[in-house]
């Protein structure tokens, strides 16, 4: 199968286009590499670096002739859509559409979308929580994956989403929110204090990427059209999280505590019993495993040193 990754410079896009090609698919990656710094480039896969939704992304399907699209590139700072929700909305919302109504005149037979747990489900009432097609989400971020969901169900392609839970491992950022883990080893690696904002209470759950790139590639199989949630539904706290990098590093910094951020969840775990059921899937990186792994890979590259 030939498959385009949009987004497929960045943290999950690039493991995915390995797990892709491990699989035996041939790829495409779409990316701007505005984000990313370090080039993590598959030699097997072939690059455009444009913008999913610009008018070139049109003579990409021409050419390239995909069967499926691993739509991963979006704006991914819930704090940045609360101070800019114009701004995610044209990137989530308004360009994704646009990719969208390529892909159809494209024939692309199958779109998998990089959707968010935390970000849709807020502060849900069910914890862990299973799929809620009637959730409410705090910020435009998550206003933003929801939206593009309902984009995807009216589009008349089979699709799946990927309501993913807190996605951590090698190649992470250490920039903005989105990547606790990575930046709390960037802080250690560099003897610095690390900040956790609010009463570091707060729970997420926690997933590994390579977990998640083994639900990408099943999910290009599957008949099913809809929505999955993919997560472990094992809660950890900011402050346990801090703790498990600490031990695992050797090493004690600091802690500065500041107040909490507009749009954030104060608990998110996901059930996945469905993506079991349909995929096959379960996550199999239990944390610390990952957390070590995750810290080695950081070590190795001398990130923050």
């Amino acid at each position: 199968m030939k498959i385009i990754v949009t987004g497929g410079a960045g943290f999950i896009g690039s493991n995915l286009v390995d797990e892709l090609i491990f699989a035996g698919h041939s790829v495409v990656v779409v990316d701007h590499y505005e984000r990313s710094k370090t080039r993590f480039e598959n030699p097997k896969a072939k690059i455009y670096k444009i913008k999913f939704a610009d008018i070139e992304m049109a003579s990409v399907f021409e050419k390239e002739k995909p069967d499926a699209i691993c739509h991963l590139a979006a704006q991914i700072s819930v704090t940045e859509s609360v101070k800019n929700p114009q701004k995610d909305a044209q990137n989530n919302i308004v360009d994704s559409i646009a990719m969208l109504e390529m892909a159809k005149k494209a024939g692309i037979k199958k779109i998998i979308f990089s959707s968010s747990g935390g970000g849709i489900y807020g502060d849900h009432p069910e914890i862990p929580t299973g799929i809620d097609l009637n959730a409410n989400p705090l910020s435009p971020y998550g206003i933003g994956k929801q939206s593009f969901e309902y984009y995807l169900a009216g589009s008349g392609i089979p699709y799946v989403a990927l309501r993913l839970a807190n996605v951590y491992g090698p190649r992470q950022m250490s920039e903005g929110e989105a990547g606790v883990i990575s930046i709390f080893i960037e802080k250690i690696l560099k003897s610095e204090p690390a900040k956790i904002f609010g009463d570091g209470l707060a729970t997420r759950d926690y997933v590994s990427v390579g977990d998640v790139c083994k639900a990408f590639v099943r999910a290009l199989t599957t008949d099913y059209t809809g929505i999955l949630n993919i997560g472990t539904g094992v809660e950890t706290s900011v402050k346990e999280l801090w703790q498990m990098v600490t031990d695992i590093s050797g090493q004690e910094t600091s802690v500065i505590y500041e107040a909490g951020r507009d749009g954030e969840v104060q608990r998110s775990v996901i059930d996945a019993t469905l993506a079991k059921e349909i995929l096959n899937w379960q996550p199999e990186v239990e944390l610390t495993t990952g957390l070590k792994l995750t810290y080695d890979w950081f070590k190795k590259l001398n990130r923050g040193v």
